[in-house]
């Protein structure tokens, strides 16, 4: 069975066992800390949940660790579940799909804000207003600062891409200036 078909059962079991519990914000929260522990990890986490030596025990510590607190018992219990099915090193596509379940239920669009400087709160606000009219949707908002825009904000959401960076213009104005 592929990696697609198997994250996708076992994440729609948790999600309706989290929606039964009342559980999946809580559930979502675990999920999406255990998804950005593992990316900044990815070479170890990958390791470790792979390796047939390495006991169950400790790849449910590792697991529970990268969620963090709180923890429901219900997400404490699948984490269980996924290791006693050996298939630990699919729980981050298993997260991954659960958290794109949760987004869809939610009307929550997963976005990426790339700006020259630290945003300020009225900024913040201004985009998840924009998002909110324009896609009808709440905004899940990731900020990364990248100094080489020189000002504005690259806006990425969903396969969409909003380019009002100073530098971003820059480009366009020199590659029209070349085709004249």
């Amino acid at each position: 069975m592929d990696n697609g078909k198997i994250s996708v059962r076992y994440a729609r079991a948790l999600f309706q066992l989290a929606q039964g519990q009342g559980c999946e914000d809580t559930v979502y929260d675990g999920l999406t800390r255990f998804a950005h522990n593992y990316l900044l990890a990815i070479a170890q986490f990958n390791e470790v949940l792979a390796d047939p030596i390495v006991a169950q025990k400790e790849k449910v510590k590792l697991m529970e660790m990268a969620v963090g607190e709180p923890m429901h018992d219900c997400l404490k219990q699948f984490i269980a579940f996924v290791a006693e099915q050996k298939r630990e090193d699919k729980f981050f596509l298993i997260a991954m799909k659960y958290m794109e379940m949760y987004r869809i239920k939610h009307g929550i669009l997963s976005t990426h804000v790339t700006t020259a400087t630290e945003l300020n709160e009225e900024s913040y606000d201004k985009i998840k207003g924009f998002i909110k009219q324009t896609f009808g949707a709440d905004a899940e908002i990731d900020i990364k600062i990248d100094p080489s825009l020189i000002g504005g904000f690259i806006l990425d959401i969903e396969n969409t891409r909003m380019d009002a960076s100073v530098a971003g213009q820059l480009n366009a104005l020199k590659n029209r200036l070349k085709s004249n």
